[in-house]
């Protein structure tokens, strides 16, 4: 963990909060490179928080970082009374309480805190510390001329945790809604956000015990987001509502 190289007071306090919070060392960055950084300490990549944000970077130059990618269209479409095949397949509503399982990016949680408004709450669920994070500080301090699209980045709550595990926790119909988005074996190659995610993001496919489990979790609808052809809807149960693209969405009722 460390800042630019010239970093402002509030870079400073920032990359430190956010090794606390990862449990790395925040080290100075001083006159030093990144890869002459890497080399010193053995660490094969950094989190930098500099003014353009927060980003993480490997030794071949791979870089992640935030950005609402997505969710700004969509929720401009939503704003001007267009739909979105989410909002659809989920029946989203305001004031909903949703639980994003697989937070990634998180387009399609911020999607969702638009539509359920400040009645609403969405939690966004994210296993991998680095992409939670990055996410998190990126939700809070990633600037845009949108207003609706600030306060819905800003109204998603990150939880850093396995949803495997917090499933169990929960209490039955807790939620309305259930996301489930784990990251496609193929995923768009001209999509270069997608691709820096997916060397971060966790690979585990999902579990039908998670699914029974968020059935009983979901007050309304348990809802997937997959490749058509992959064949988990139909290994997992889902009946499919809403077809795009590049993927569809699937429904589970209690």
């Amino acid at each position: 963990m460390t800042t630019s190289r010239q970093p402002r007071q509030e870079e400073r306090i920032w990359a430190e909060r956010i090794a606390r919070r990862m449990g790395a060392d925040c080290l100075p960055r001083e006159s030093r490179s990144l890869t002459q950084m890497m080399g010193e300490t053995a660490a094969e990549a950094a989190v930098v928080v500099g003014s353009d944000g927060a980003h993480w970077e490997d030794r071949e130059g791979n870089t992640f970082r935030f950005h609402p990618n997505l969710a700004a269209p969509r929720v401009k479409t939503l704003t001007s009374g267009g739909s979105d095949a989410l909002v659809t397949a989920a029946a989203l509503q305001s004031g909903d309480r949703i639980l994003d399982c697989t937070l990634g990016l998180g387009a399609d949680a911020i999607v969702a805190a638009h539509v359920a408004g400040e009645a609403g709450e969405v939690v966004g669920l994210e296993s991998q510390p680095v992409i939670a994070t990055l996410v998190d500080y990126g939700l809070g301090h990633y600037q845009s001329a949108s207003p609706r699209l600030m306060q819905a980045m800003q109204r998603v709550r990150v939880v850093c945790a396995d949803y495997r595990e917090v499933l169990l926790h929960q209490e039955d119909d807790s939620f309305d809604v259930v996301l489930f988005d784990p990251m496609f074996q193929q995923t768009v190659t001209r999509s270069s956000a997608l691709q820096s995610l997916k060397m971060l993001a966790n690979p585990e496919p999902l579990h039908p015990k998670s699914v029974q489990e968020a059935l009983r979790v979901a007050r309304k609808r348990v809802v997937l987001k997959e490749r058509l052809m992959s064949g988990e809807f139909e290994r997992l149960g889902f009946r499919v509502v809403k077809e795009a693209s590049n993927y569809a969405f699937g429904i589970l009722e209690p």
